[in-house]
């Protein structure tokens, strides 16, 4: 016997930190304290040693005292409600037809089901089917059918196939191999709750039309050519409960797919059940994956959290590397209740870190960070919306195109707008901007370190801030290298430093800009290297890392005070030093 449970934590090279976030203090006052993510780091998805088990080779049994079932041939057939024990191995199929408003109970007791004729457990009908890998038991449902070529009405969908609502569960090991189409597919809910399950699909390793719920447990799934957790419908039930959204409440849970790793018709909502138990999700998606040979397939999509209306994270530990967008809320997409895909996504809590192949987090629509960790380590598009709000938490940003993108996907106008939290953003050189917005920009608290590309002087190209509309600040603290291509209109009280030369603007703002821009600074050729910095003086205590050097500096604060002395060190060596005038100061 080889039993190897999924330990998540073990895959993540994250810091996974408690996280520093920014302590609440007056408003005159700001303290951001640590520095624990460098932009070198990579997303630290390993290597997954996977479920195994050895087959039973035991004379098949099945025994009930309450149930009643027939056999003809090698087919088993489950009649009525009750509990089913099965044992031994079977080159067979078993197969559920009880009644309506029946639940039937398969208790898995060291097990092995293949068939190649159809699919190994195939439930036409019942109230609810519940499968149950009982303790210390090892069981496998192997489906030897060729790979699906074309639809056919009387085949089932998957290893396990199911037309009633289902739940795996139990506290032994249940690993299924999905040859002909899918691994686990109910055209109705999905529960799966405590078991340890290793579920391959040579399409999708696990599907509920109606739903998909992971409560508990360790869950490997494997999708050669398609998606890793699926739902497909997005209709209301006849009692008025929507369908199509993959919930996850706790569990260790490991996704490699070709395709999309989690691919909800609906909602995707992740929550945190137990806080000694973590939920823990690890994603590998398209090039990432090493379940198939992908130069035989083309993936239209390789995203790893997708939704057709919005993704929801409240808690849990999450680690994504994907070919496509790691998180995407779509836009626009009709729905079967009537409706159409909102497209937003909202962080409200949790430890994120993705790698991707485009953007780090897409909503069509809205974009909201209300607390949690969240880290991009490499995308084109670190965050990309319509509408991006950060209300709190901490976030790093790294973008080879833009860090955080606000641009017109689904609407005529687009904004960014922060009113707490840490917000520390980093672009590669080139036409790069470390917040791009194509509209409005307004920061009314929090913190914001972005930088330009990185190098000694300016890069025309890039900036720590572009904007196209309006920018304003009421309040809060921006921290630019490399210049801005706009600055923001500041309202009284918010003072301003800089190592270019500045200008006065409207509204008590002003404009160090870049060579050539904004308004026409220029630098003082400062060499601002690589290393730990920490911003200190009267009412201001910030630290974070420059994983490269840069050539100018700027601040815009309201913890500013007029006549106080301000320290900018590197590693400890200091950089920068000046006396805040009242309004507008150019460092020396």
């Amino acid at each position: 016997m080889k039993k190897q449970r999924l330990s998540i934590v073990s895959l993540l090279s994250l810091a996974l930190l408690a996280g520093c976030s920014s302590e609440v203090k007056p408003a005159s006052s700001v303290v951001v304290e640590g520095s624990d993510y460098t932009y070198n780091s990579k997303v630290g998805v390993s290597s997954v040693e996977t479920i195994d088990v050895e087959d039973s080779t035991g004379e098949f049994t099945i025994t009930t005292t309450d149930g009643e079932y027939t056999k003809e041939g090698s087919v088993y057939t489950l009649n009525k409600a009750g509990t089913y024990a099965l044992s031994g191995k079977l080159v067979g199929q078993i197969l559920v037809a009880a009644g309506e408003d029946e639940e039937v109970v398969i208790e898995l007791n060291g097990v092995t089901i293949e068939y190649s004729q159809d699919s190994p457990v195939k439930c036409l009908s019942a109230s609810k089917v519940e499968i149950s890998a009982k303790k210390d038991s090892e069981n496998v449902i192997r489906d030897k059918r060729n790979a699906k070529a074309v639809d056919v009405d009387s085949q089932g969908e998957g290893a396990i196939y199911a037309k009633t609502d289902l739940k795996l569960k139990g506290s032994g090991v249940l690993v299924v191999e999905g040859g002909y189409n899918n691994g686990v597919h109910t055209s109705k809910d999905l529960t799966i709750q405590k078991l340890t399950l290793k579920s391959t699909g040579y399409n999708n390793a696990i599907k509920g039309n109606n739903s998909v719920t992971l409560t508990s447990g360790t869950i490997q799934a494997y999708a050669k050519t398609g998606n890793g957790i699926k739902t497909e419908d997005s209709d209301l039930t006849s009692k008025g409960k929507q369908k199509g959204t993959i919930t996850v409440n706790g569990g260790s849970i490991y996704v490699d797919s070709l395709h999309d790793a989690f691919d909800a018709s609906y909602n995707v909502e992740i929550n945190e059940a137990d806080a000694e138990a973590p939920t823990q999700i690890v994603i590998k998606t398209g090039t990432n994956s090493t379940v198939y040979n992908k130069s035989s397939f083309t993936a239209t999509s390789e995203k790893g959290l997708k939704a057709k209306n919005d993704i929801i994270i409240n808690a849990g530990e999450i680690s994504i590397a994907a070919s496509d967008d790691a998180i995407h809320a779509n836009y626009g997409d009709a729905l079967e209740n009537g409706s159409t895909g909102t497209g937003n996504i909202t962080v409200n809590g949790g430890n994120i870190e993705v790698a991707s192949g485009d953007d780090g987090l897409h909503a069509d629509n809205t974009l909201t960070i209300n607390e949690g960790r969240i880290v991009v380590s490499g995308a084109t598009e670190g965050l990309e919306a319509n509408y991006i709000v950060v209300n709190g938490g901490k976030t790093y940003v790294y973008g080879s195109d833009d860090g955080v993108n606000a641009s017109k996907k689904s609407f005529n106008n687009c904004s960014f707008t922060m009113n707490g939290g840490y917000l520390d953003i980093a672009v590669r050189s080139g036409d790069t901007d470390g917040i791009d917005s194509n509209g409005n920009f307004t920061l009314a608290g929090g913190v914001i370190v972005s930088r330009g590309s990185p190098g000694t002087s300016l890069n025309r190209m890039s900036t720590a801030l572009d904007c196209d509309g309006t920018a304003s600040m009421t309040g809060g603290t921006f921290i630019a290298f490399n210049g801005m291509e706009k600055t923001p209109t500041a309202k009284s009280g918010i003072l301003y430093a800089s190592t270019t030369s500045t200008s006065s603007s409207g509204g008590g703002g002003f404009n160090p800009g870049r060579p050539g821009g904004g308004g026409g600074g220029t630098t003082t050729g400062k060499n601002l290297s690589a290393g730990n910095y920490v911003l200190s003086g009267d009412n201001v205590s910030i630290s974070f890392t420059n994983d490269y050097q840069y050539g100018s500096f700027t601040i815009y604060s309201d913890a500013l005070t007029s006549g106080s002395t301000y320290t900018l060190t590197c590693n400890n060596t200091t950089m920068l030093s000046w006396t805040q005038s009242s309004n507008s100061t150019s460092i020396s």
